[in-house]
């Protein structure tokens, strides 16, 4: 029997790391790697098939763990994004191209206001950046994929440029999809 490719995924969130255990089950030999509490588990021994990792995380020393109180600030600035864009298309008095402009702001608006929470998080996509540079300069040969809930289109440019070999928005595809675009970065 074939072995499994290996692959190791990265992420600052428990509940993410056991949902993508659920995707990769039964077609990779998975080991997940909590951010930065075990970051040492990312150098040591050979290198897998493919990492995978979040781009937006807290910096390797972990000295920013956010408190209940920034991750409420945090939940709370993503209820409001979210009310804002519903109160858009609530008013019918609107026509489109108003409320096409309106909408425009208000991407902008949250857009903005929720980079600055990530950061106020200890999230950055600076530190997934220089992860990908540590795994290249260990590992030059295993390719790795960015998988993130976050990620914006200039994001995936800048990975791409770094190193990264894909870039895939959590949420956005179907799992068969991202098991498809993880097997094409294992070839």
């Amino acid at each position: 029997m074939a072995s499994l490719p290996r692959l190791v995924f990265i992420d600052d969130d428990e509940t993410e790391l056991n949902a993508f255990l659920d995707i990769v089950r039964g077609e990779y030999d998975c080991t997940t790697v909590h951010w930065p509490r075990e970051a040492g588990k990312l150098f040591s021994g050979p290198g897998p098939d493919v990492f995978v990792s979040d781009l937006y995380l807290p910096p390797p020393s972990g000295d920013t763990v956010p408190t209940a109180e920034e991750r409420n600030t945090a939940a709370r600035a993503a209820q409001q994004v979210a009310e804002q864009f519903t109160g858009l298309y609530a008013d019918s008095a609107r026509d489109d191209k108003a409320r096409l402009k309106e909408t425009m702001k208000a991407i902008a608006d949250a857009y903005a206001l929720l980079k600055l929470q990530w950061v106020a998080l200890g999230q950055s996509p600076e530190h997934g950046i220089a992860l990908l540079g540590q795994l290249r300069n260990q590992y030059p040969e295993v390719p790795l994929v960015f998988y993130s809930r976050k990620i914006t289109p200039e994001d995936v440019v800048r990975v791409l440029q770094a190193g990264a070999v894909d870039a895939i928005r959590k949420g956005a595809l179907s799992n068969a999809e991202v098991l498809r675009r993880l097997a094409a970065a294992v070839e």
